[in-house]
């Protein structure tokens, strides 16, 4: 990574550090206690994957105040990455750079031109000095902040949007709350997304894999219900009748987890799919790279940019 990029990056990670980590701290123990339940074939993991998923109030993470959650499922697609492998929002983008350089040429005018020739001779030396200037690392941290935000705002909705769709009841509550009382709401917005945010994260790109969560999870509160029907019931043929209804119901349950793993088993197959292309298209190239006359003409082209101060375009 240029010493420019770093700058800038390390800034505003620096400046982003305590509104994404702090709130965390409150649920360590929480989180600790769920960690050490034992797994068994009914206890299927979270969704891994990037994916942001903010709270009212900044990005968090569904259940865990202020940590960044990640929203696709596994294999999924991810968040977009700058060609440096980092979230997009943390690339230093032409538009950024112009609202920066307008910024600069109000505060330091001569800077602001002496950086203008040096962009048309040098971009990347430009980028790297550019980062050294506290008005680019102030805007671009300002940048950073923004899109986040916007991002959190957006997933909100489009989870407020899910509700409504899916259940209706929950998004009146929520909505009944925002208004009535904005610090009730931010922690029944995080019960809600505890309750339903799996369900959430996988329709938003898996509709089918959505409804089955959907009735899995109906299916463990009805399954919860005849529990403690069974515990109370006095009479014997009412404890194997409800005790009928819960193998049934566990039945079911199962058959939905079996369906889960289908759909992730088609999944790592279509990837597989894709991984193969890829190995062919980089089998190709290798094979293109290793070829004599093409290593020529690139080797007396990279010479004569050399030899006339032009900065070489890199060969990966």
């Amino acid at each position: 990574m240029q010493k420019g990029y770093g700058i800038i990056f390390v800034s505003a990670v620096i400046a982003m550090a305590t509104f994404l980590i702090l709130p965390c701290l409150a649920q360590e123990k929480k989180e600790k206690e769920k960690e050490k339940q034992e797994k068994d074939i009914w206890t299927e993991e979270e969704p891994r994957g990037p994916r942001e998923m903010g709270e009212p109030g900044g990005p968090g993470r569904p259940g865990r105040p202020g940590g960044p959650r990640e929203l696709t499922e596994p294999g999924e697609p991810r968040e977009p990455r700058g060609p440096r492998g980092g979230p997009r929002w943390f690339e230093l983008t032409d538009e950024t750079i112009e609202q920066i350089m307008k910024d600069l040429a109000k505060s330091e005018p001569a800077k602001a031109a002496e950086l203008s020739k040096l962009r048309e001779k040098d971009p990347e030396k430009f980028k790297e000095e550019l980062g050294k200037t506290a008005t680019a690392r102030e805007r671009f941290e300002k940048v950073i902040r923004e899109r986040m935000e916007a991002r959190t705002r957006q997933m909100q909705a489009e989870y407020i949007e899910f509700l409504e769709k899916t259940y209706p009841k929950e998004a009146e509550k929520l909505a009944e709350l925002k208004e009535r009382d904005p610090n009730l709401y931010i922690k029944q917005f995080r019960l809600s997304m505890d309750k339903y945010g799996r369900i959430f994260r996988a329709a938003r790109e898996n509709p089918e894999l959505g409804e089955v969560l959907k009735e899995d999870l109906e299916l463990k509160e009805k399954e919860e219900q005849l529990l403690k029907k069974i515990k109370s019931a006095g009479k014997e043929d009412e404890k194997k009748e409800l005790t009928a209804q819960l193998e049934k119901t566990v039945g079911r349950r199962f058959d939905l987890l079996v369906r889960q793993k289908e759909i992730e088993y088609g999944r790592l197959l279509r990837r597989l799919e894709e991984l193969k292309k890829q190995l062919e298209e980089n089998k190709a190239e290798v094979t293109k790279w290793k070829d004599a006359k093409f290593k020529e003409e690139n080797v007396k082209k990279r010479v004569q940019e050399l030899i006339r101060g032009f900065k070489p375009v890199p060969w990966d």
